[in-house]
């Protein structure tokens, strides 16, 4: 007994010696010792039972590129991830790769501050965009199934219910409601933030704001509708005999009898000939 104790003590040190050398950690080392000189039934116990380890923790060397990536001037990589082949992932798929996204665009925008500081420039940094773009369309995929299953089982979409009302300026203005701890009569500061910023009393500074906005969004539409003509006109005169109903399709806020009677287009001849019968 004093020899095995002994055995047993010299390979446990042996175990905490050689830890980072040794790919065999020192708990598993005695119990593999114990299990040898155990009784049959505590070796079938032992064997039956499961041990659970954590998973390796890593320094903060994960938010940098790896040491191949360093110094090139070009890194090879795909394209993102469609909407297409996200939707044939099953959701533990999506999980995973939604974490395995976001370190990897951790990781991209760290690179990118520490080129910055050097003033070097990153290798592909259209890197970011397409790490983006799969978790917009990952985003979106997890979306349609929760639409889905809120349609089927519930009959709603399942989504924060999105409405428009007035603010304090006379803007209709988009605005989603939402839970709150206290009920609306309680809630007396949301009821003033409410009043400041949905509240519109109509005074005079507030007309003559509306008044103002009507008239620049004007100015804006004809400004539009005046260039869309521009480009019509251009088509015409280059093609004459084109088909009107494509030409309306293509630029929707042109009215096309002004257009056909407008001197850009119908020149000195007028229209003969050209089949518009204006």
């Amino acid at each position: 007994m004093a020899r095995l104790g002994g055995l047993v003590r010299s390979l446990g040190i042996m175990g905490r010696s050689s830890v980072c050398k040794m790919t065999m950690s020192p708990i598993s080392t005695v119990l593999k010792v114990g299990q040898l000189f155990a009784k049959p039934e505590a070796s079938c116990l032992m064997a039956r039972a499961g041990i659970h380890c954590s998973p390796v923790r890593r320094d903060l060397s994960e938010f940098f590129e790896v040491d191949k990536f360093r110094g090139e001037k070009t890194v090879r990589v795909g394209r993102e991830w469609r909407k297409d082949e996200l939707r044939l992932k099953s959701n533990t798929d999506l999980h995973k790769l939604w974490y395995i996204l976001l370190k990897e665009r951790n990781m991209l925008l760290t690179m990118q501050e520490a080129y910055k500081d050097e003033f070097i420039a990153m290798p592909n940094p259209e890197r970011v965009d397409k790490v983006e773009m799969s978790m917009e369309n990952l985003e979106e995929v997890v979306r349609e199934r929760n639409k889905a299953f809120y349609q089927l089982e519930v009959g709603v979409s399942g989504e924060r219910e999105r409405v428009h009302r007035q603010d304090c300026f006379g803007r209709v203005v988009p605005y989603k409601k939402r839970e709150h701890v206290m009920p609306y009569h309680m809630n007396t500061s949301y009821r003033q933030k409410l009043r400041f910023r949905f509240l519109n009393t109509g005074r005079a500074d507030v007309l003559d704001f509306q008044a103002r906005l009507r008239e620049k969004m004007y100015a804006s539409e004809r400004g539009i509708e005046n260039t869309q003509m521009r480009m019509a006109a251009r088509v015409l005169r280059r093609f004459p005999h084109s088909d009107l109903a494509a030409l309306q399709e293509k630029f929707p806020m042109v009215k096309m009898d002004r257009l056909l009677r407008w001197r850009k287009v119908v020149g000195e001849a007028g229209t003969s000939g050209t089949g518009w019968d204006v």
